[in-house]
């Protein structure tokens, strides 16, 4: 029965179908979870990912690499075209959000920082990044968005530095184009 259910979803995910289906682990993935190659984030949004996979045929083709929860917040990791293919249909990813009761941030697989932080930021635009290294011996990455300030976004922005903390271990700043070039 394993091997069928695993042939009828062949979305990739860190456990097995199985698992994710009946929501027990096998053995297998949870020496995985006790041994931290997994975390509860990864369980959580496999399952949501071969419930959804039901419904919308196109998750079939993906790959879940890895997922975080930070503050309530659902950051997942797949292959670079899956996060295309994320993008491409907006109900894919609020149907996520209302299956895990949280935010959803989608983002390619890369080993690029700067990579990580535009599929982060997506769809805003991110014009420079830079590094800044502190007299204490620290960095700070700053990255400058178009426009200017909008207090809509300030929430949204401090979970995304929350993110990118947690995630990648970045201290970050962000600065508005506009306040940049006042500086100047």
């Amino acid at each position: 029965m394993h091997f069928f259910i695993d042939r009828l979803l062949p979305v990739k995910i860190p456990i097995c179908t199985f698992d994710a289906r009946t929501g027990i682990l096998c053995s297998k993935c949870q020496s995985k979870l006790s041994s931290g190659q997994i975390s509860d984030a990864d369980i959580h949004v496999s399952r949501a990912l071969v419930k959804l996979a039901e419904k919308a045929s196109d998750i079939n083709r993906t790959t879940l690499l890895r997922s975080f929860q930070v503050d309530g917040n659902f950051v997942l990791e797949v292959e670079q075209a899956d996060a295309a293919l994320f993008r491409s249909k907006p109900e894919i990813k609020t149907s996520l959000e209302e299956m895990l009761k949280g935010k959803v941030w989608i983002m390619g697989m890369s080993n690029s920082d700067r990579r990580f932080l535009e599929d982060l930021f997506y769809p805003i635009r991110i014009l420079t990044v830079n590094t800044v290294w502190l007299p204490d011996g620290s960095k700070l990455t700053k990255a400058i968005i178009p426009g200017r300030r909008v207090e809509r976004l300030l929430g949204e922005i401090e979970a995304l530095k929350s993110i990118v903390k947690s995630v990648r271990g970045i201290e970050l700043m962000i600065e508005f184009e506009r306040e940049a070039t006042l500086r100047l």
